[in-house]
């Protein structure tokens, strides 16, 4: 979309000016990426949304085994500490970690037998993370996830990541071809919203110069292994 490749361009000016300004310290940021136990990308390289677009196709994830932790909340602690820097991101991370953690800015909303989580602002204008999970026929699962960032101008940033998780190996492997199908559907239009349901991802089209969003959707049906996407309209 072009307010995601905007995204991308302003970014990567951002992240361009940072490693020149960090030049110095090239020592000790080896010396962190040496640490195993730091996310993979840091608040120089990821701090929004457009930046998280540039990289997540290619990256895949080993997930933490954490005792009396679900597979849903493993994977989505794991997604939010790597890309830590996205506000709602931090927020999950932290109420994952800490059930006594609380951020008035955000609220957290947990359906785990629908295997759903999610970490939204409590402003018009907000940030928002959704993440969902859904059983494959072969033992794996099929994970989404939709984040969201409204701006008062009326620009929006959104992304949708899917990956195939492993419970065998705990392994998160990202599935970009499912995410583009959704992408070139929508590309046509200003921008698109994801609503992630049980059986079905409903995407709506966002008209800017009208502020709207109107009746056409896509239902994105779960098939037993990924989804089909077709036009409707509600």
């Amino acid at each position: 979309m072009a307010l995601a490749a905007f995204s991308f361009m302003l970014t990567a000016c951002e992240n361009k000016a940072n490693k020149e300004q960090n030049t110095e310290n090239q020592t000790e940021t080896v010396a962190e990426e040496d640490d195993e136990t730091l996310p993979t990308f840091t608040a120089d390289d990821v701090n929004h949304i457009g930046a998280i677009h540039t990289v997540w196709e290619e990256v895949p994830f080993q997930v933490p085994v954490v005792e009396g932790m679900s597979d849903l909340k493993r994977v989505a602690n794991t997604f939010c500490f790597e890309y830590g820097n996205y506000d709602p991101n931090t927020v999950l991370h932290n109420a994952l970690e800490d059930p006594n953690y609380n951020d008035e800015d955000y609220a957290i909303e947990s359906q785990e037998e629908n295997g759903y989580l999610a970490c939204k602002g409590r402003f018009q204008y907000s940030k928002d993370v959704c993440c969902r999970m859904w059983d494959r026929e072969n033992g794996h699962k099929l994970v989404a996830f939709w984040l969201e960032e409204a701006h008062e101008d009326g620009e929006e940033n959104c992304l949708l990541a899917f990956y195939d998780f492993d419970p065998a190996t705990n392994t998160m492997t990202p599935e970009p071809a499912l995410s583009n199908k959704v992408d070139e559907a929508m590309a046509q239009y200003d921008g698109y919203t994801v609503r992630l349901d049980d059986q079905e991802i409903i995407g709506h089209k966002i008209n800017l110069e009208e502020d709207n969003c109107d009746n056409t959707v896509y239902l994105i049906r779960w098939n037993g292994n990924d989804f089909s996407l077709e036009k409707t309209e509600e």
